[in-house]
């Protein structure tokens, strides 16, 4: 129920002039987005006695302005809820909630759904009655439309919430974030803290109106949308600064066309910019703020470590394993083990510095090749290579128990271009009475 202004009417004439004044500064601020390719639009109707005229409008025009948005907005699906106050509140203070027993702070009476009729038949099942103290479960009704899973958001889908009430919600200082100027009382302004599902006050599942409730709706990139119908006007700047924080707004209606008003609001919303997430997060494709996962390391094209490596054939052939991406970026060597497939081709060879174009072996300045030319077609992920020693390479292996393997690998990614790449392994001799893989430096 409504609750008096308690002000008189000059009083009243400068908190309008100071809330309209908020209001063009909460809309110049507010940029429009894109229709979106789906919406889905959650209906909550403040049901306590004084929302009589609001629910005999609905009840003959809700029908009219379903098919009006979904004539402006594509793929528009509706669902329906009530709000009314809480019942039998335990609560260690004084506050009384005086509602009366057999009420529900908040009733789902249709989750999200393309049955247009459905939503008209549902609203014909509202009935207002009841309501006590002037403050209403509003806290409650809007984070179980926003968090409820039986609601039934669609993933991808712009969801609205349109809120048509006359008063404000449960919270121990509404206050809180709003202009001292537009003040409609003296803070804080305790209206009765919201217990949340148990009914119970201090416990903690308790709703911080600004802390949870329009956080929630923040969040979950989800514009409040209020209908004033017949709100006291202290209020006012009071909803224009809460549904802005949301990236929604408010329209007031009263005595005739709500349908029409309730068409205007969730243009409003479809087309809203949603709030910045909190810093260091984005919003998703269902436009929820979500933490984005941390980016994977970039790739190198250098080797971190030398592997172990196998000798086989008296080790005349060394095996190594590499792994490569798609773009041919070494990613990582391993013990060698067989891998199937192949797509791109790399090929390697020793140096053999100044011992080409048949240059004389001179003392000093020619490095006989160590390792034979060859190519090899691989894949993005694990290859074993087989690299063939060459004479030399034998010679110097037998002689002195090691040999420096110095090897440059070109891959070349099918409609890419080269990726080059240098790396020396040491491959040992098994010693005395050993056989079986050994390990490089």
């Amino acid at each position: 129920m409504r609750s008096s202004a308690g002000v008189s009417r000059v009083c009243v004439a400068a908190v309008l002039f100071l809330g309209m004044a908020f209001m063009t500064a909460v809309t110049a601020s507010r940029a429009s987005a894109a229709t979106p390719a789906h919406t889905d639009v959650m209906f909550v109707f403040d049901t306590t006695g004084s929302m009589g005229g609001a629910i005999f409008e609905a009840q003959a025009d809700i029908q009219e302005a379903m098919t009006q948005i979904g004539a402006s907005l594509p793929d528009a699906q509706f669902g329906l809820a009530e709000v009314s106050d809480y019942d039998e509140v335990v609560n260690p203070g004084e506050f009384s909630y005086g509602i009366g027993e057999g009420f529900a702070a908040w009733a789902l009476h249709s989750p999200i759904t393309s049955n247009q009729a459905q939503i008209t038949e549902a609203i014909q099942k509202l009935e207002a009655e009841g309501g006590g103290d002037g403050p209403e479960a509003y806290g409650r009704a809007l984070f179980e439309t926003a968090a409820n899973p039986a609601v039934g958001w669609r993933a991808g889908a712009r969801g609205v919430i349109v809120l048509v009430a006359d008063n404000v919600p449960h919270d121990s200082d509404l206050n809180e974030g709003i202009p001292p100027e537009v003040f409609a009382e003296e803070s804080p302004f305790d209206t009765g803290v919201d217990p949340g599902a148990d009914n119970t006050v201090g416990t903690g599942d308790d709703l911080d109106w600004q802390g949870t409730v329009l956080s929630k709706l923040i969040s979950d990139g989800k514009p409040l949308e209020y209908v004033d119908y017949f709100g006291a006007e202290e209020y006012f700047p009071y909803w224009q600064n809460w549904t802005g924080r949301t990236g929604g707004s408010v329209v007031q209606s009263g005595g005739e066309g709500l349908a029409q008003k309730i068409v205007e609001a969730v243009k409003a919303g479809a087309s809203a910019a949603l709030p910045a997430c909190p810093s260091g997060q984005v919003r998703d494709s269902s436009e929820h703020c979500v933490t984005p996962p941390s980016p994977p390391s970039p790739p190198s094209n250098n080797f971190k470590f030398e592997p172990r490596i196998s000798c086989a054939k008296g080790c005349h052939v060394v095996l190594v394993k590499i792994t490569f991406d798609s773009a041919g970026n070494v990613t990582g060597e391993s013990i060698p083990e067989e891998e199937a497939g192949s797509s791109a081709l790399i090929s390697a060879k020793g140096k053999a510095k100044g011992c080409a174009k048949g240059k004389g072996k001179k003392k000093g300045k020619c490095h006989p090749a160590l390792i034979k030319k060859f190519s090899q077609q691989v894949v993005a992920g694990v290859n074993t290579l087989s690299l063939k020693l060459t004479g030399p390479a034998i010679k110097t292996l037998n002689k002195k128990g090691k040999v420096n393997l110095k090897v440059r690998f070109t891959f070349t990614p099918s409609g890419g271009t080269a990726k080059i790449l240098d790396h020396t392994y040491t491959v040992k001799l098994p010693k005395k009475g050993k056989a079986g893989p050994h390990k490089g430096k």
